[in-house]
């Protein structure tokens, strides 16, 4: 049990990897024309727009990848732990 909340604490770091990567493109111009930005859009944007939807609007900042890093790391920390 213990190697199985391992396997799921490294896919949460891996994910957290994923949300830094797609939040760097978006510095790029014109990233989003690349098949690859688009999918770490594909696979990030349902978690963060969740996070969206909790966080208050502080004008055109986005502060959802940083609550979400924050958030995979507390429950992977959580899954190490057990």
């Amino acid at each position: 049990m213990s190697l199985l909340f391992d396997l799921l604490a490294r896919v949460l770091d891996l994910y957290s990897i994923i949300i830094v990567v797609r939040v760097l493109s978006e510095w790029i111009p014109n990233s989003k024309n690349y098949q690859i930005v688009q999918f770490l859009i594909l696979i990030t944007e349902p978690f963060l727009s969740r996070i969206r939807g909790i966080l208050p609007q502080m004008g055109n900042l986005d502060f959802s990848p940083i609550a979400a890093i924050f958030a995979l790391e507390i429950v992977g920390t959580i899954l190490k732990n057990l």
